[in-house]
């Protein structure tokens, strides 16, 4: 692809196929890649183009979400293949319901690449804990959205 300057262009972070994110395999805690192409994801980092087998059980890194709220959690892959999360802030089930907060996305770490997030809705009692609570937990909802970009608007429901 050429720019109208007939520069070449440059760099580009880049989700190229589904990942195809679910609940992991036999940890709950954890999220499998699952792509419908069977082969995993391919993804770019500044240009360079990567490749990920399909694989189960990858723990989550992102953090918490307190009693009666949501929030999402970016998934990125680095260049070597390995998954890390990044928890956006969060609001309560109520605000976001009101229309009196949006869940924003936050920015990836450097030198990563978001292949999806999780939307994940505490109605329970006790803070949900990534990597240790499971996903799938009483009272705890979790939607997995394969992306190939940050999506630009905030989340409103």
């Amino acid at each position: 692809m050429i720019n109208a300057d007939d520069d070449n262009v440059r760099g580009g972070t880049i989700c190229l196929s589904q990942a195809g994110l679910k609940i992991g395999n036999s940890d709950s805690a954890a999220v499998d890649i699952a792509a419908p192409n069977g082969a995993g994801v391919d993804f770019a980092i500044d240009g360079v183009l990567y490749h990920k087998a399909d694989a189960a059980d990858i723990s989550i890194t992102a953090g918490t979400i307190a009693t009666l709220s949501t929030a999402v959690a970016l998934v990125l892959l680095n260049s070597s293949g390995t998954l890390s999360t990044v928890m956006g802030t969060a609001a309560t089930i109520a605000d976001l319901a009101a229309g009196d907060a949006v869940l924003r996305f936050p920015t990836p770490t450097e030198n990563t690449c978001p292949i999806g997030y999780l939307h994940i809705v505490n109605a329970s009692a006790t803070t949900w804990t990534a990597g240790t609570d499971d996903l799938d937990a009483s009272d705890v909802t979790t939607t997995y959205i394969d992306i190939m970009a940050v999506p630009v608007a905030p989340l409103t429901s």
